[in-house]
């Protein structure tokens, strides 16, 4: 009877042993492959502003996707006079009325493209085209020229929480919409 009961015990002493052997094995083999380097590299994204300004006529207005992903982009055109020494002088700026490349959308302060923009790439279309838009030269009390700075964002595309997140919108071809507050989540 004493035999018996040893014996339980000896068929888990048993496969206590062989589990440790399997694990130290396994380890062991592990160990002799050497080290294992994660490749792994995160997306950037980054945005580049190409033109054709010939002093007075600004064209051709368009964004480069200069990251490593998939991303939105957007532009904003700041306006603002300087005198005939390039310094800042009060008076309004406004932009003159151009109208955006196709897949461009104005939304608030911004012209968004309303498609993602692969890396090294550009919009089809430029934001200001060929016809572009043409600078003023005031003779108001201000006096002074316009100078219209071109100033892009880029936001990865993918999530697409990450434009809402980032910029507060939702884009979809074609269009931007305020980013619906119960997507955050």
């Amino acid at each position: 009877m004493w035999n018996q009961s040893r014996k339980p015990a000896a068929l888990l002493f048993s496969l206590v042993v062989l589990v440790c052997v399997a694990v130290g094995g396994t380890a062991a083999f592990l160990t002799a492959r050497g080290q294992t380097v994660n490749a792994f590299a995160p997306g950037t994204v980054g945005a580049q502003v190409t033109e054709d300004f010939d002093g007075t006529v600004k064209k051709n207005v368009n964004v480069t996707n200069t990251g490593s992903a998939e991303a939105y982009l957007r532009v904003k055109l700041v306006s603002y006079r300087v005198n005939a020494q390039g310094q800042r002088i009060g008076g309004t700026a406004a932009i003159p009325a151009f109208t955006p490349g196709e897949g461009w959308a104005a939304y608030g302060e911004y012209y968004y493209y309303t498609f993602p923009v692969a890396a090294g790439q550009a919009p089809a279309s430029p934001l200001i085209g060929e016809s572009g838009i043409t600078l003023v030269q005031y003779t108001d009390a201000d006096g002074g020229r316009q100078v219209i700075e071109v100033v892009a964002e880029a936001v990865q595309s993918s999530p697409a929480r990450a434009v809402g997140q980032s910029w507060g919108v939702a884009i979809a071809p074609g269009s931007v919409t305020a980013y619906p507050a119960s997507s955050e989540g």
